[in-house]
């Protein structure tokens, strides 16, 4: 769906007929805070951004800090996969298709086979549960585009939409982080961007 597609009219002559961007979710996982952002073209049309929750429902930033604690693991994804399926859903009544994406971490340098202890730096839970998050991404949705991860959502504000900089657009859902960060949204809308541009 990206660019032009061709029609043959009554006449014999193809005419180019103008086609919208491919509407695509992009997902940003995160250790503690994962975003979506969904994309048409160059606009941010809808999104959020969620973090782990207590066994009361009450978003806490360290829940996942025990990178063995399942039942943290499983309450968070369980509230994201819940937040992608009413996003896919809402992109399929207004686009009639969507394509969904995740950012994929790769294994540090530090954690890989024969990699000496000294690079081992990164704490477990910084990439383990991002990962994670990837896995359950792309269980839900098999037909995925996954994106390696290229520095997403660092490019200054200002080269991002309005709706993705200063005050969120009041239809958008949650953004549960303590300051009501964008970055996450912003390196989701990036990753939207590479899917959207990926053959089908």
């Amino acid at each position: 769906m990206n660019g032009g597609s061709v029609t043959a009219p009554a006449g014999g002559l193809a005419v180019a007929e103008q086609v919208r961007p491919l509407a695509t979710i992009g997902v940003d996982p995160g250790q503690t805070w994962t975003a979506a952002v969904l994309r048409v073209g160059d606009a941010g049309v809808h999104g959020w951004t969620m973090g782990p929750v207590d066994r009361f429902g009450v978003v806490m930033r360290a829940a996942l800090n025990e990178v063995d604690d399942w039942e943290a693991f499983a309450r968070y994804t369980a509230r994201l996969v819940d937040g992608l399926v009413e996003l896919v859903d809402f992109a399929m009544a207004q686009y009639g298709e969507v394509r969904v994406a995740v950012e994929v971490p790769h294994v540090p340098i530090g954690y890989q086979p024969g990699s000496s202890k000294r690079f081992q730096k990164l704490p477990l839970r910084d990439w383990i549960i991002p990962r994670q998050v990837a896995a359950a991404v792309i269980g839900q949705f098999p037909e995925a585009k996954t994106v390696r991860p290229d520095g997403y959502g660092s490019r200054p504000a200002s080269e991002y939409p309005q709706e993705l900089r200063g005050k969120r657009p009041p239809s958008w859902g949650p953004n549960e982080t303590p300051r009501f960060e964008r970055d996450h949204e912003r390196a989701a809308y990036d990753v939207a961007g590479v899917a959207a541009r990926m053959p089908r």
